[in-house]
């Protein structure tokens, strides 16, 4: 099974659907990196709220930042303004942003892998990438997010029983329709 024909419309309406259609761009992206797939679609569920919380374009079509990842100096595609929480000074506020904006699921997971390889403060998470929770405190500790709560969140979705039988399910369709 594939994400939708049309990723500008994508809205995944419930987590089992957002785990089945980005399944294969997880394992694509884990692939490159060697890590678990379902770790990067549990960091991109508490990015997005399981997609229900994606930040949108001025014309209201999705930007698919499944990974929150800020446009700064070094990114050149397209943007898009968002009101984040950040924790500054041991206090959670609100501030507005640009993010990066990608026109499909799969360029979001594309580049996430790019921007780790990329920085070397996520050295230490790209050399922890097949231990989810040593990969998880590795990105926290880098400044991948401002919440000092951040892996402990990813690894709760991570460890969830729903969300263990979801990545199960997920990963049975694929298979069977890789080999019908």
């Amino acid at each position: 099974m594939t994400p939708p024909a049309a990723p500008e419309t994508w809205q995944p309406d419930t987590p089992e659907t957002f785990i089945r259609d980005l399944w294969p761009h997880a394992q694509r992206a884990a692939r490159r990196i060697q890590a678990d797939p379902a770790v990067l679609l549990a960091q991109a569920a508490l990015e997005t709220g399981w997609g229900r919380s994606m930040m949108t374009r001025a014309d209201g079509r999705p930007a698919y930042n499944l990974f929150g990842i800020k446009a700064d100096g070094r990114w050149d595609g397209d943007t898009v303004g968002a009101r984040t929480l950040e924790f500054r000074g041991g206090a959670m506020r609100q501030e507005q942003a640009r993010f990066r904006a990608y026109g499909s699921p799969g360029e979001s997971f594309d580049d996430y892998v790019a921007f780790l390889e990329a920085s070397p403060r996520y050295r230490g998470a790209l050399a922890a990438a097949g231990d989810p929770a040593r990969f998880t405190a590795e990105l926290q500790r880098a400044g991948y997010a401002t919440d000092p709560d951040y892996a402990a969140k990813i690894m709760a979705i991570y460890r969830s029983g729903d969300y263990r039988r979801a990545v199960a399910a997920a990963q049975r369709t694929h298979l069977a329709a890789a080999n019908p």
